[in-house]
């Protein structure tokens, strides 16, 4: 059963792979908005299919389920998922075309995911790998797994990636 154009082991740029039970669950239940996945990659990078840990399986289902919950509430919103990776530790969620409503619901995904090890879903925190290297590799970690894998707490605050939400006027 083929899912994608590529198979996902052939990207490991952004990060290990989540395994492919999870990605067809996702693929299967949130269908219309990675759709994207079967357009060449370079009009769409979910041919690659979720470029992060398992450990945060849950978040990414959490957001898909809010995203479309926002696409039934705003059916002029045609919304589709450009590419999802861990980066820099950090859940990174791109989507096309951008709603600052979405934004802001990527953006508190984000913040849960330096608090979630990509890895087991377990509480953790951001974590940068001890090397003589001077190229840094983050990952979010709970405290076992940055032991086994040779990672270090950073000091690193959590910086938001936009302006607060602006309060809405409208009455409920």
């Amino acid at each position: 059963m083929p899912m994608l154009n590529r198979p996902i082991e052939q990207s490991r740029q952004s990060g290990t792979p989540m395994n492919p039970n999870h990605t067809a669950q996702l693929f299967e239940r949130f269908d219309p908005l990675y759709r994207g996945r079967h357009l060449p990659q370079t009009q769409n990078l979910m041919c690659y299919g979720f470029c992060c840990g398992d450990g945060w399986f849950d978040l990414v289902w959490q957001l898909s389920e809010q995203i479309e919950a926002y696409c039934q509430q705003h059916s002029e919103a045609e919304l589709m998922a450009v590419q999802v990776k861990q980066k820099f530790g950090e859940l990174r969620f791109y989507v096309q075309p951008k709603l600052w409503d979405v934004e802001y619901l990527i953006e508190d995904a984000r913040v849960r995911s330096l608090q979630t090890c990509e890895l087991t879903g377990e509480p953790g925190r951001l974590c940068k790998l001890q090397s003589g290297s001077h190229f840094s590799c983050y990952q979010t970690l709970s405290e076992s797994k940055a032991i086994e894998l040779g990672f270090v707490p950073t000091n690193t605050c959590i910086h938001p990636h936009l302006p607060p939400r602006p309060e809405s006027n409208s009455q409920a």
